[in-house]
């Protein structure tokens, strides 16, 4: 599985559990992103699935990773979640991770804040792959740009 099948996955089996049901939020769908950026980590977070949603305290606590660069994943993957958790990695620490591991964590920032919206489809040769409707974040930067004059294109 590619990482688009992955959390087209995670989101499909988490939404059918849940108790709410339905549209899972931003905060949801970017620790997902995150977790479904490599196999192992999508395997890890998906144990830790229930009705009430994901419990990403008992993942960091019982699991073990194999590098550091995942661990740094998953704890940023749980503050998205829950907004008010501790992430220990550092802007150093950050940079040392591989270069799709950084790429995913940057992304899984501005599908939390709602600036971009994730959707799975199938390319032309049948395979899944992402879209990213950066539509909001678009408006979002015209109306900051127009009040602060801060923001350049």
């Amino acid at each position: 599985m590619n990482h688009a099948e992955r959390y087209e996955s995670l989101i499909t089996k988490l939404s059918s559990m849940r108790w709410r049901g339905g549209e899972l939020d931003c905060s949801y769908q970017a620790a997902l992103y995150l977790m479904s950026s490599h196999p192992v980590l999508a395997e890890k977070v998906e144990r830790y699935f229930s009705p009430d949603g994901i419990d990403f305290g008992g993942l960091m606590r019982k699991e073990e990773f194999d590098y550091d660069w995942m661990k740094l994943t998953a704890d940023a993957a749980r503050n998205l979640f829950s907004w008010n958790s501790k992430c220990a990695a550092t802007p150093f620490e950050i940079s040392r991770m591989p270069a799709p591991a950084i790429q995913a964590l940057y992304t899984s920032f501005f599908i939390a804040n709602g600036d971009y919206a994730v959707s799975v489809r199938e390319n032309e040769d049948g395979k899944k792959v992402f879209v990213m409707d950066d539509s909001a974040g678009r408006e979002r930067k015209k109306s900051a740009s127009s009040l602060t004059g801060c923001w350049r294109t």
